[in-house]
């Protein structure tokens, strides 16, 4: 066993050094910048063509997505789309590369928004801080279809007044669905303006954004909760 593993760190050396040395070379006239799914289950990168216009306008070549393995030994190429990325972040920025990266998958999910309930390793960052941007996301959607009722009076903290949604997903529509409400309304004035909430917020639900993919939550699950804001 431990001469296997020393002849598997050995061929993984002498590949990763072949690949390093391809890049170094071919860094030289070309800029390229590869996404890497994480092995051996993860998520799809979403953003390809946006992502590939927005390189495009920095002289840099989109080469697409790779996934190692969760073993430890050598990925055919992996080493070269590593220092591929390293030198382009060299280059051009590695903070500037990774914020056109999340533009072009926030570009992504403008076109495409049922994808903020399908978890994916490359949004991970919408669902920090208990998924606080990808809330603001979704009442952004909400509110571009729904006003305030007649009557409803602004809070003066807006942190007091919400609607927690709890859904539950269907394996027959692959769509979410309503399960139940929380609310909580600080001006007892507004509370009044639940029932019309709760209709607006249902027909939100059963818009085309709550029908997700046949593959939605395989692996990483989905987010099946979310908070509307009252302003």
């Amino acid at each position: 066993m431990e001469k296997r593993l020393q002849e598997i760190l050995k061929y993984k050396k002498e590949q990763c050094t072949k690949d390093s040395l391809i890049a170094v070379r071919d860094a030289k006239t070309v800029n390229k910048y590869f996404i890497n799914n994480i092995a051996p289950n993860g998520s799809e990168f979403p953003a390809h063509k946006e992502l590939e216009a927005s390189l495009k306008k920095l002289g840099i070549f989109w080469g697409g997505t790779w996934m190692g393995n969760c073993m430890g030994t050598y990925s055919a190429n992996s080493c070269y789309y590593h220092y591929m990325n390293e030198f382009t972040e060299e280059k051009f920025g590695k903070e500037i590369i990774q914020n056109i990266i999340r533009k072009s998958l926030l570009d992504y999910v403008e076109k495409n928004p049922s994808i903020i309930f399908e978890i994916n390793d490359h949004l991970d960052w919408l669902y920090e801080n208990n998924g606080m941007l990808a809330d603001q996301l979704i009442n952004q959607l909400f509110y571009k279809k729904y006003k305030y009722p007649k009557g409803y009076r602004k809070p003066p903290n807006i942190k007091n007044s919400f609607t927690t949604v709890y859904l539950f997903y269907d394996n027959t529509s692959h769509s979410l669905k309503l399960d139940h409400f929380r609310h909580q309304i600080s001006d007892a004035h507004n509370q009044k303006f639940i029932p019309s909430f709760e209709r607006m917020i249902i027909g939100f639900i059963n818009s085309p954004i709550f029908v997700l993919s046949e593959n939605a939550g395989r692996y990483n699950g989905l987010k099946t909760s979310f908070i509307i804001y009252y302003k």
